[in-house]
C-alpha cells in the first residue's frame, strides 16, 4: 500500500512540465528569463503573452533559486510580480498572480518606497544585496524580468498548452471551417475530446489572447449556455467562478463572445446570439479520464439592442438613505468592483464629497466602466501622477474611462445633484 502511495505521488511529480522556453524550478515553479530591457508594464505585458505574470516569490527558498536563475543570465536586477501602493508597509503589497498580500518578503531595509519611486519591485543578484528586493519608478527604468506561468502536463501533440489544458482553435482543427455557429464549433470540439473554452482567470483571458494575436480574428464563441437571463455555466461542467463580462455591451443572447478586436482593453465577454458563425477555440484537459459535456441549446436566442448590459445596469439595488455601499473615500479600492456616488440610487442625493483611490494588480491597468451617470458636479478621474484624465458632468450614456496604469483617483461633489434633479453615478471597476 505504501509502494503504491508512493509510485503515485512520484508519478503525480513526473507529471509536471512546463511550456517551451520555461523551466521547472523548486519542482513546481515554471519560470523563464527574458534579458531585453524593458520598462515594468511592458515586461508585465510580454509575460501575460506567455499566459503568465512576473516571478512570484512566496519562500526563501523561491527567493535564493530566482536570484541564482538571473544571476546564472547575467542579470543584475530583474523586475518580480509584487506592487506596493505605500511607502513602508508591506500589507499593501500584493502578489501578480492574484494570491493576495504578500506573506513572505525579502525587501531591503527602507523598501517599500513609494514616495519618489513607485510602486513597482525589483530584486537585486548583485553580491552585497544579493536577493534582496527594492522599489523603483515603474515606467522610468528598464531592466531584465523572470516570468511565470502555471505547471502544466506534457503534451507533445499540444500547440497552445496552459495549466493542463490544451487549447486548439477552429482553423486549426478545419482550414475549411475555421467559422461555425456554437452548436457545430460545440460538436467539433468534442470531436477532438473537448469542449467550447470555458475561461477561470485574468491570465488565461491573456493566454486566449495571445493565441490568437495578429490572426485578424476579432471575435470567438465561448463554451457558455444561459439557463436564465444574463447567467451562463460553463459547458465543460467547471464552475462559472471568473467573470470578465463588458459592463458596457449592448446585445443580449445565450451565448458568450469573446472580444478580440484590436482595442486596448479587449478580452472581455458579451453575449450574443448561438446562430452566429463565428470563429471558436476549444479546450481539453491533457491526459484526462473524461470530460464533462453539457448538449447544446437549439434554442434560437432572443437578441436585442439595449444601452447597458442589465447586470451592471443597476449594480446596487434601491436602499434607504442612511445605508451606503458607494466605497466613497476608501484608502485603496482593489478592482474587481463596484463604486457608486454617496446614497446612490437616490433621487436625492445627499451632499457628499467624495474620493475612490482605486487599483488593480500590478499587471495590469486599470478601467472605469460608468453605467449610470447622472450628476451636475464633474465626477474626474486623475491618473496616478495627479493629471487629468477625464472630467465629465450631467446625464451621460454608459461609458467607459481607461487608465494609463493599474493606479487612478476619482472625485465627486454632490453639493447640487438634488437640486437640480441628478441622481448619481455608479461604475464598474475591472483590470485591463
Amino acid at each position: 500500500m505504501k509502494f503504491l502511495l508512493l509510485f503515485a505521488l512520484i508519478s503525480s511529480v513526473a507529471c509536471i512540465a512546463c511550456p517551451p522556453g520555461f523551466s521547472v524550478v523548486n519542482g513546481q515553479k515554471c519560470l523563464r528569463i527574458l534579458r531585453n530591457n524593458l520598462k515594468h508594464l511592458e515586461a508585465e505585458q510580454d509575460c501575460s503573452y506567455l499566459g503568465g505574470t512576473l516571478v512570484t516569490i512566496k519562500t526563501a527558498i523561491d527567493n535564493r533559486a530566482v536570484t541564482n536563475l538571473a544571476a546564472s543570465a547575467g542579470a543584475q536586477n530583474i523586475w518580480i510580480g509584487v506592487f506596493c501602493y505605500a511607502t513602508g508597509n508591506t500589507t499593501t503589497c500584493y502578489h501578480d498572480d492574484n494570491t493576495g498580500k504578500l506573506t513572505y518578503n525579502g525587501f531591503a531595509a527602507g523598501n517599500p518606497q513609494i514616495n519618489g519611486n513607485g510602486g513597482c519591485v525589483y530584486m537585486s543578484t548583485a553580491t552585497k544585496t544579493s536577493g534582496q528586493w527594492f522599489s523603483a519608478p515603474c515606467e522610468v527604468i528598464g531592466m531584465p524580468f523572470v516570468c511565470e506561468v502555471p505547471p502544466t502536463v506534457a503534451d507533445s501533440t499540444c500547440t497552445h498548452n496552459f495549466n493542463g489544458y490544451c487549447y486548439a482553435t477552429g482553423a486549426e482543427l478545419d482550414p475549411n471551417n475555421p467559422r461555425l455557429n456554437y452548436q457545430s464549433a460545440q460538436a467539433a470540439c468534442q470531436a477532438y475530446g473537448g469542449n467550447l473554452a470555458s475561461i477561470h482567470s485574468k491570465p488565461e483571458v491573456d493566454f486566449i489572447r495571445a493565441i490568437f494575436r495578429n490572426s485578424g480574428v476579432t471575435q470567438i464563441i465561448l463554451g457558455a449556455q444561459a439557463f436564465l437571463p444574463d447567467t451562463f455555466d460553463w459547458v465543460d461542467g467547471t464552475n462559472f467562478d471568473f467573470d470578465y463580462t463588458d459592463p458596457l455591451s449592448s446585445y443580449t443572447g445565450d451565448c458568450l463572445m469573446m472580444d478580440l478586436s484590436s482595442r486596448a482593453n479587449n478580452g472581455m465577454w458579451s453575449e450574443g446570439s448561438c446562430q452566429y458563425s463565428n470563429a471558436f477555440l476549444c479546450k481539453r484537459k491533457i491526459m484526462a479520464g473524461g470530460y464533462t459535456t453539457v448538449r447544446p441549446t437549439t434554442k434560437k436566442p432572443a437578441m436585442e439592442k439595449r444601452n447597458v448590459n442589465p447586470k451592471f445596469k443597476k449594480a446596487l439595488p434601491h436602499r434607504q438613505e442612511l445605508l451606503d455601499f458607494s466605497n466613497c473615500n476608501t484608502t485603496l479600492y482593489m478592482a474587481p468592483g463596484v463604486i457608486t456616488s454617496f446614497g446612490y440610487p437616490n433621487t436625492k442625493p445627499p451632499v457628499t464629497k467624495c474620493t475612490w483611490n482605486l487599483a488593480t494588480l500590478g499587471p495590469y491597468r486599470i478601467g472605469v466602466y460608468f453605467t449610470d451617470f447622472s450628476v451636475y458636479n464633474p465626477v474626474i478621474v486623475y491618473d496616478e501622477n495627479g493629471n487629468t484624465i477625464s472630467s465629465s458632468s450631467y446625464n451621460k450614456s454608459p461609458f467607459s474611462v481607461l487608465g494609463k496604469s493599474n493606479i487612478v483617483k476619482i472625485t465627486h461633489d454632490s453639493a447640487y445633484d438634488a437640486t437640480y434633479g441628478y441622481t448619481g453615478f455608479s461604475a464598474t471597476i475591472l483590470p485591463f
